[in-house]
């Protein structure tokens, strides 16, 4: 289908394809698109809602418009998309003339506003090299973490993974995420236990589990503060 739809598009705008969320996130170190298709059924671990939400909080791509596309024709995927920040919900099948005038308008509209994300950088030159650098090590950092099967990710473990010292890390997560590296790598467990809950990988209890939490009671309790 991705073939299919690359070959539609590449008639009228430039495509760059990715076969999952890590891919995605990688393309997106060094390439600000114009709008990003996206589907909801990706591959483990990162899959559409995952990326949608990564993308929405990271001010450099929260301006990008998304359409999202499932063959989930369910009012609550639906709706969730769109609360978490997507432009347009696309229920599979669709019709090539119809996506192609959504994507049409959509890029139109950004073009129109004050903030596009293509030209940002050239508009701002104070933007400097540590900024962007500190940018490409963030995103790296979620995708390692976030693909890690191991459970027991700690703050030692990722100083070491990041080339930095306990407290340097702290003042850049904080500086970066706005939070502390425990309350950073929480919501990074929670973000993987509630993409493999989705994706019925097991019970609450096995997933509580793989995710690094001794306690199922305090999981859920995690679980329902986050959701």
């Amino acid at each position: 289908m991705r073939e299919t739809l690359k070959d539609g598009i590449s008639i009228y705008y430039k495509v760059i394809e990715a076969d999952g969320g890590i891919t995605t996130l990688k393309i997106l170190q060094s390439l600000t698109p114009d709008l990003i298709l996206l589907d909801i059924m990706l591959p483990f671990p990162l899959d559409g809602f995952a990326i949608l939400r990564i993308l929405k909080n990271e001010p450099k791509l929260s301006a990008i418009p998304v359409i999202l596309m499932s063959a989930l024709n369910s009012e609550e995927k639906i709706k969730g998309g769109l609360k978490i920040g997507a432009d347009v919900f696309l229920v599979k099948p669709f019709i090539l003339k119809d996506l192609m005038k959504k994507i049409s308008n959509l890029i139109s509209f950004i073009s129109n506003t004050s903030y596009n994300p293509i030209t940002a950088d050239l508009l701002n030159p104070d933007s400097s090299a540590d900024v962007e650098s500190s940018f490409k090590r963030k995103f790296e950092s979620i995708a390692e973490i976030l693909i890690k099967k191991s459970s027991n990710t700690t703050i030692l473990s990722i100083a070491g993974q990041m080339t930095m010292s306990i407290s340097t890390l702290e003042r850049w997560t904080m500086k970066v995420y706005g939070t502390a590296p425990k309350k950073f790598i929480m919501n990074i467990k929670l973000v993987k236990a509630e993409i493999l809950l989705r994706q019925n990988f097991g019970s609450v209890k096995n997933i509580a589990c793989a995710v690094g939490f001794n306690s199922v009671p305090y999981f859920c309790l995690c679980f329902r503060k986050k959701y």
